[in-house]
């Protein structure tokens, strides 16, 4: 008698067992829909050193994340050209590199190349020329040579541009950006992310584009902020 008291004992703590897992596992999914729709932030903060355009100590912080071969941060590119001479050092922009190489096989030795220029002072010059001269380069099974003519158009010491441009330090440094990207949830290219928030789905145009920095610069005050003003 006592071992089908034992029995039935058992059988109910399964059951209540079962009934606790199953409450946890309905809490856990209603958490994560609850959270679906956060906003993504970005995982790695900006540093010195980053590549960066306008103000040191900006009050807004704009971070892209770009490859060089990809058509679509080559139209962006005036865009943010043209972001950076309207807000001046009122808007810091943040150039870091997230090459998409199973489709753009040259977008990792382009990386490369601004790294490399970025050690003598000069990343954004050959940022500028990668993007503009991107239909040429794009095309090469090896575009080295010209990215060697392009040092030379922006008065790189070119020897050491070809020697930078292997090495473990220009190649860690795009390494350190694309976890960085993946960390942050970026799984394309543009990816934006404003005073440290995903901008989740890009401006289409200089408008669009400038409603959000003025809107960054300019935030509204919460209804508890005006309170107690």
């Amino acid at each position: 008698m006592m071992k089908m008291k034992f029995g039935l004992l058992g059988r109910i703590t399964s059951v209540l067992a079962g009934i606790v897992i199953v409450v946890a596992g309905m809490a856990w999914i209603g958490n994560a829909q609850d959270h679906a729709n956060d906003p993504q932030m970005l995982s790695v903060p900006v540093t010195d050193s980053d590549w960066y355009e306008g103000g040191k100590d900006a009050p807004v912080v704009l971070v892209e994340y770009s490859d060089f071969q990809c058509p679509a941060c080559r139209a962006y590119a005036p865009l943010i050209r043209e972001l950076h001479e309207t807000y001046g050092d009122s808007l810091k922009i943040v150039y870091r590199n997230y090459p998409l190489v199973t489709i753009h096989p040259n977008a990792q030795l382009a990386a490369q190349a601004a790294e490399a220029s970025g050690i003598q002072g000069k990343f954004f010059q050959m940022h500028d020329i990668l993007f503009g001269n991107q239909e040429t380069w794009s095309k090469e099974t090896d575009p080295t040579s010209l990215f060697v003519e392009y040092a030379t158009a922006i008065g790189l010491d070119v020897e050491k541009f070809k020697t930078d441009l292997t090495t473990s330090e220009v190649i860690n440094a795009i390494k350190d950006d694309v976890n960085g990207g993946d960390e942050s949830k970026v799984s394309s290219t543009p990816t934006f992310f404003l005073n440290g928030v995903q901008i989740s789905k890009n401006p289409q145009g200089f408008e669009p584009f400038k409603a959000l920095i003025d809107a960054a610069l300019n935030p509204v005050p919460t209804s508890s902020e005006t309170a107690t003003q």
